[in-house]
């Protein structure tokens, strides 16, 4: 049995324990020379076989890469296999299977071919190490509301949308693949989207640099979602996941790879959009979008760099109810622009 890239997460959270503690259970991944891995003790992990370049000495938390000449596998339904030149990327009960997932397809960013080499290896954990990377002190309350309104704006436009290809496009957009300035860049559409929240009724927000209000090169448009939320009542950004989750459409394969899509813009995004403590609920009017040219802004200071200000939105005309139909045509029915 091979496995697709769309199923990581189902394969490793299946797959048996091997029949010892010396060995594995392995699932090949189609078209390359990685395997899911499965220990004793039901910790995850990859292989790698025929790896034959040097691994540079590395220590991660809750990873141990090792390489071994030779290594005892087990396939179900299949005598024991030893594969040589194995390196093993072995994780703790710590990392879950999207963070595999995400390493995976790092995998695939830096060799398409699928012939992984130690260091492709090497350089993706490098990368992932970053991302995964917490603050020991939980979010506060502002962040998780500015979690909370992206998770909103996000499940607006999804729940739209009756394309699985496209649903994956917007979710793609959302973050890019290292958190951009702006939290929603709609390749397919020339489309960018910077989403603001406060939980005040006067509709002011801190900007984090000018990037955040200007297009992109190449794109076409930007706006910036402005929100204000209440607070104490509503739901949760655990229960906007969920929601989020329920909206995918398509074959159990295309809902698959959205919900590896999705595992992996959370890791990016950070713990913040996984809240239970906090709900919020809009204020009545709490959502509006306003083109970028109408937020308040102290323009290029030269000599200055970087930047940010509070921008008071009262005094800026947010986009008509025609203008916002015509915005979301162009994120959710691209082909008919």
């Amino acid at each position: 049995m091979t496995v697709q890239s769309s199923s990581f997460r189902q394969v490793w959270e299946g797959m048996s324990l091997p029949p010892n503690p010396e060995a594995t259970t392995i699932r090949p991944v189609s078209g390359t020379n990685a395997y899911l891995a499965k220990n004793y003790d039901g910790s995850m992990g990859l292989f790698l076989r025929d790896v034959i370049d040097a691994l540079p000495k590395r220590t991660y938390k809750h990873l141990e890469i090792t390489i071994h000449n030779k290594k005892q596998v087990s396939l179900p339904g299949r005598p024991p296999l030893i594969l040589r030149n194995v390196l093993f990327l072995s994780a703790d009960h710590e990392i879950k299977t999207p963070a595999l997932s995400l390493i995976l397809e790092g995998l695939y960013d830096q060799e398409p071919s699928g012939q992984f080499t130690a260091g492709d290896m090497i350089t993706v954990l490098d990368e992932v190490e970053e991302l995964l990377r917490r603050p020991k002190a939980l979010p506060t309350k502002e962040e998780i509301a500015g979690a909370w309104g992206e998770l909103y704006v996000l499940r607006l436009f999804l729940q739209n949308i009756k394309d699985p290809d496209l649903q994956r496009k917007v979710l793609f957009g959302w973050e890019g693949e290292t958190r951009e300035k702006l939290d929603f860049r709609f390749l397919y559409a020339m489309q960018a989207i910077e989403v603001k929240t406060t939980m005040s009724s006067e509709r002011i927000h801190h900007l984090h640099g000018i990037e955040q209000v200007t297009i992109p090169s190449g794109f076409g448009y930007g706006a910036l979602a402005s929100l204000c939320v209440e607070t104490d009542q509503g739901y949760t950004c655990e229960h906007l996941l969920t929601t989020i989750e329920s909206v995918a459409i398509g074959t159990r394969e295309e809902k698959d790879k959205f919900a590896e899509l999705l595992a992996k813009r959370i890791i990016i995004r950070g713990i913040a959009c996984q809240d239970n403590r906090f709900s919020f609920d809009l204020m009545r009017d709490g959502l509006r979008f306003f083109d970028f040219s109408q937020v308040p802004s102290p323009g290029d200071v030269d000599g200055v760099t970087p930047i940010e200000w509070l921008s008071d939105f009262s005094v800026s005309s947010s986009l008509t109810s025609a203008e916002m139909d015509e915005l979301m045509f162009r994120i959710i029915h691209p082909r008919q622009v």
